[in-house]
């Protein structure tokens, strides 16, 4: 099982085909420290992405709308519409990968006219990720006092 790009593919895919998504819920359930959540919440709009190098997908993004977590969106004055909330991030190879891909979504989603991403920190070496990719920490959850890290695209 793989995605279904063009072996010699390098740079962001946005994932569409069900397979593809499929294989990056996988990866993420193997991967990611957290694994997968059951279901997506209260979210409408989801997507997927992989960080491709030479065909092998080397990291991947789940990002979703943020209606799971409209409150806290509110809370540190991000756009409720106009960002989206990133659910799963992880790598899948070694290497900078993950740096590399938050960079090349930015520039997807403000090309699309989006005002942020966003999300909650896990531990040192995402924080790390999220701050050398430009997210700034604007404070942390009240419940389970999580860093909040936005990416601004606009203004």
């Amino acid at each position: 099982m793989g995605l279904s790009v063009e072996p010699a593919r390098t740079g962001l895919v946005e994932l569409l085909k069900k397979d593809d998504i499929d294989f990056a819920r996988i990866l993420i359930k193997r991967y990611h420290p957290l694994g997968l959540p059951q279901g997506g919440g209260a979210a409408r709009d989801h997507r997927w992405f992989a960080w491709v190098v030479d065909g092998y997908v080397c990291a991947v993004a789940w990002l979703h709308d943020s209606a799971p977590f409209r409150r806290i969106a509110e809370q540190f004055r991000i756009g409720y519409e106009a960002s989206y909330f990133m659910r799963r991030l992880c790598k899948t190879a070694p290497g900078d990968h993950l740096a590399d891909l938050l960079k090349a979504l930015a520039d997807k989603l403000k090309d699309e006219g989006k005002e942020c991403i966003w999300t909650f920190g896990l531990d040192e070496y995402t924080d790390a990720v999220y701050r050398l990719a430009g997210f700034k920490e604007v404070g942390k959850t009240s419940r389970k006092r999580r860093s909040v890290y936005v990416l601004r695209l606009r203004g």
